[in-house]
């Protein structure tokens, strides 16, 4: 057999590895459990592809998203290495198939998703092949206390059955220690080694902008890097608002979002990939397994929702090695929004209880008694019969099936899609000459925004109740919509079902949980903390605060942040200097806003706010009604 670096220069055209792939890789030769915590960039692909490049059998990759399969298994057929992956709508011929070119076609490589393991059908065809190692990648997503948790990773380890004696590898790009601990716990690892590289990336600039006026941020940016760059939104309507915006700048974008179809992610992941637009506007859809190294600049609009996020999400910039910036627009409406949002969309625990006892008298459950059947369900009912919150009530399910309280059927978590192809005159008109659709149409689109912008999706029960029809009659007249080629409709199936996992004990039964709901949600709520005091923080260096919420400690500065340049080389601003300037400017013209001032000084946003404030206050400027300044007469 020949050793790691001969397989990683023939296929990879690499002559040394990165720290620590090649100890983790003997460490999978070894058949021992491993665990890699590499930051992006980090070449974690590597760790499992070349160990099963040096030995017979078939890798099994558990991967979450398709567009992660589709990449590494292109990239690996284009170095003529067999592989296959697992579709999300395949008949079972098909599947058939697939297994059987694993089995004798010298596949060597099989990638599938985590739920794709609740199959028996499955398991049975895994259980003929010859498989040698088992990735499990974005392993971050078994642990409840990661930022992208999928129940069905808790799942993972039933393999374990039908595979023996097979090495686990669980490569992640983010995990705390308590992360760590789960993915060692739920996937069952025996005695697994970890290899854990800093998340230090030296050649990134952290930088944090406070500003009132993004797009102009934005655009000033762009237009000075010529690179391919990221710019991350927390809502599908922005990512086509800002890639129009920047159109309109003759900076080429592309967005994207889950609400694409495929074919049109796939579209604007190509021209993004060939630079035909070299930026992209996405929300977090976009980016695991994304490997473009020349990126050079990534912009979070708005606040993401933790710092794990953040750091895998910034990590994207400059895998070359080459300089790089990952910048973050912070505005005081994004914090009030974040701390809303908490609190808007999490239930106290006293109502997550009330909505439990909601339940058991609802399908009238007997003290101590355990039904063995599925209820029928409907959120919207269920909530108008007691007069609850449907968010959180919402929400106080999922937290009740997470405990294991209740089991509920997939389609749960699933919503009706609807798109507007028609335009808004056609929609106006429509609903003229329709009358109990036209209410329909008004209806939703008082409910929903961005409709006409992407497919998004619409609660049935709750149009339903809004207009005190059946939810069969809407889904009929949503038929007539698209017959009349006013709306695509995708369908799902709304008859939810539940179950009771537990006997109703009311107390006795909610005690035993409700500590652990009070951990998770003051788990999910230091999130929250962390990530707004790091983007208040003005003191500590960027990089070192990053480290150290994943437990690192660095000793040194890193001389590239935002904060450390400001220590290093910027002086304090000069505001009388600045005062001059900008009643000069206004002696030349008639009036400006604060946005053409900072703009025509190359000055600090913040300074120049500063500064036409103290303006105001001595009676030196006024604002006019355009809202804009000009001199006092």
């Amino acid at each position: 057999m020949q050793n790691p670096t001969y397989y990683l220069n023939k296929y990879y055209n690499h002559k040394t590895f990165l720290k620590p792939q090649e100890e983790i890789i003997k460490s999978v030769l070894n058949k021992q459990d491993t665990i890699a915590l590499l930051p992006t960039g980090g070449g974690k692909s590597i760790c499992f592809q070349i160990p099963t490049l040096m030995t017979s059998g078939i890798c099994l990759v558990i991967t979450p998203l398709i567009a992660l399969m589709q990449d590494q298994v292109s990239n690996l057929k284009q170095k003529n290495i067999k592989a296959v992956y697992l579709q999300a709508k395949l008949y079972k011929e098909d599947i058939v198939r697939i297994f059987d070119n694993c089995q004798f076609g010298n596949i060597k490589f099989l990638y599938l998703s985590p739920e794709r393991l609740q199959s028996d059908f499955i398991i049975q065809k895994l259980k003929q092949l010859n498989i040698s190692l088992v990735a499990i990648d974005e392993a971050h997503c078994i642990s409840e206390w990661g930022h992208d948790f999928r129940p069905a990773y808790l799942k993972i380890a039933k393999i374990k059955n039908a595979l023996p004696n097979i090495p686990f590898l669980a490569l992640t790009a983010t995990a705390t220690a308590k992360v760590i601990q789960d993915i060692e716990k739920y996937l069952e690892l025996k005695q697994p080694r970890l290899f854990k590289k800093s998340f230090y990336r030296e050649n990134i600039a952290y930088q944090i902008i406070e500003t009132e006026d993004k797009n102009t941020q934005l655009i000033n940016i762009l237009k000075k890097n010529n690179k391919p760059a990221i710019v991350y939104t927390n809502t599908r309507k922005l990512t086509k608002l800002l890639a129009n915006l920047l159109h309109k700048h003759n900076l080429k974008s592309s967005y994207y979002h889950g609400g694409l179809n495929q074919l049109e992610k796939d579209i604007a992941y190509k021209n993004w990939m060939t630079e035909k637009t070299s930026i992209m506007v996405a929300t977090n859809a976009f980016g695991l397994g994304i490997d473009k190294e020349n990126v050079n600049i990534v912009i979070h609009y708005n606040l993401p929702n933790s710092i794990e996020n953040f750091v895998q999400e910034s990590g994207r910039a400059g895998r070359n090695n080459y300089a790089a910036k990952a910048i973050l627009f912070k505005s005081q409406a994004d914090i009030k929004y974040l701390k809303n949002q908490f609190v808007n969309n999490t239930p106290k625990v006293n109502f997550i209880y009330n909505v439990y006892q909601k339940l058991n008298q609802y399908y009238n459950i007997a003290y101590g008694s355990l039904p063995d059947k599925w209820f029928d369900f409907e959120l919207v009912k269920f909530c108008n019969s007691y007069n609850l919150d449907l968010i959180l009530t919402h929400n106080s399910i999922k937290t009740l099936a997470r405990q294991n309280i209740l089991n509920l059927t997939s389609n749960f978590y699933n919503k009706t899609k609807i798109f507007f192809i028609a335009s808004n005159k056609q929609v106006l008109n429509y609903c003229d000459s329709h009358n109990e659709l036209g209410k329909l149409i008004k209806v939703i689109l008082r409910t929903y925004g961005g409709l006409f912008d992407h497919k998004s999706s619409i609660d049935i029960n709750l149009i339903a109740s809004k207009l005190g029809i059946t939810k069969n009659k809407v889904h009929r007249n949503l038929q007539l919509l698209e017959r009349d080629k006013i709306i695509e409709y995708k369908a799902v199936n709304n008859n939810i079902q539940l179950q009771f996992l537990v006997p109703r004990e009311d107390k006795l039964t909610f005690n035993k949980i409700s500590k652990s709901i009070k951990s998770y949600q003051k788990h999910q709520l230091d999130k929250l903390k962390a990530i707004i005091e790091y983007v208040n923080n003005n003191k500590v260096c960027r990089a070192k605060f990053l480290l150290k919420y994943f437990g690192e400690n660095m000793a040194k500065n890193c001389g590239n942040c935002d904060i450390c340049n400001t220590k290093t080389t910027k002086a304090k601003p000069n505001y009388n200097k600045l005062a001059k300037q900008i009643i000069s400017l206004l002696t030349n013209n008639l009036s400006l806003s604060s946005k053409t001032i900072f703009e025509k000084l190359n000055a600090d946003e913040k300074h120049v706010l500063l500064t036409l404030q103290l303006l105001l206050d001595n009676d030196k400027i006024i604002v006019n009604s355009q809202h804009k300044f000009q001199l006092k007469k």
